[in-house]
């Protein structure tokens, strides 16, 4: 049954179910259909299809004609009117050429028979998906340092414990360091002050608070950053050659 389901995942992003006008579910037969083989039961088309909404945290109307809570023989599955629904099938493609290539892989006969690429691979519940500190970034480059930190934050609280992000100390380092790169030096440390509330005890986030601070040209700041780190942490080796290579005693 896994592996059924895994092989579902696989060809489910974006079928057509329809084979006739709405107002029949489920319907008899496929049509329109360009990955699914058109022989292919219509409920393992749907079985397929549930596993696709799970793994990218949508439901029907995000790639089908149709309106959230409306019948779904209300539904007409066959259109292709969305852009969504044609993405999915090229992801569809592409994901089933992954698997085909999984055996040539030198480590493939050490991965056991069931491994497979799937949507979830990637989605991992999302139907974007985009690493949090690259997410926070470009919410931070659209519409600044306020509204990055609102959207970690519901971010935080939607999906903390679940796959979808990595709430980690690192990338919200990473966000800012990203967005001092672009010279939007109060966004930086903005992110870095969010950081600091989440992981109190960091010695890591002084070290990018040193860097961010040099690449704004003050010294005597990364110097304290720097020293910060070397306090919360002895063993911070990236801290103390910093403090050398500006001429400062770690």
């Amino acid at each position: 049954m896994r592996s059924l389901l895994v092989s579902l995942s696989l060809l489910g992003c974006a079928g057509t179910l329809a084979a006739q006008a709405p107002g029949h579910w489920p319907p008899d037969s496929l049509i329109n259909t360009k990955v699914f083989p058109h022989a292919t039961p219509v409920m393992q088309v749907v079985g397929a299809m549930r596993n696709i909404t799970f793994a990218l945290g949508v439901r029907c109307p995000f790639c089908h004609v149709g309106e959230e809570g409306m019948p779904l023989e209300r539904f007409d599955f066959a259109k292709d009117e969305k852009h969504t629904k044609l993405v999915a099938r090229q992801m569809m493609l592409m994901v089933q050429e992954i698997n085909r290539r999984l055996d040539t892989l030198p480590e493939h006969g050490h991965m056991g028979p069931n491994i497979q690429v799937t949507c979830a691979t990637c989605h991992r519940g999302v139907s974007r998906p985009v690493p949090l500190a690259t997410l926070i970034e470009q919410t931070d480059s659209a519409a600044g340092a306020d509204s990055a930190v609102r959207v970690y934050r519901a971010l935080r609280e939607r999906y903390y414990g679940r796959d979808a992000y990595d709430f980690g100390e690192a990338s919200l380092n990473t966000a800012a360091f990203r967005v001092a790169r672009a010279s939007r030096f109060d966004d930086a440390f903005a992110l870095l002050r969010l950081n600091e509330e989440l992981f109190p005890g960091s010695s890591g986030m002084y070290v990018f608070r040193g860097n961010i601070s040099l690449m704004k040209g003050d010294t005597a700041a990364a110097v304290a950053a720097f020293r910060e780190a070397v306090k919360r942490d002895s063993t911070n080796q990236e801290a103390k050659g910093r403090l050398r290579a500006i001429g400062q005693r770690p």
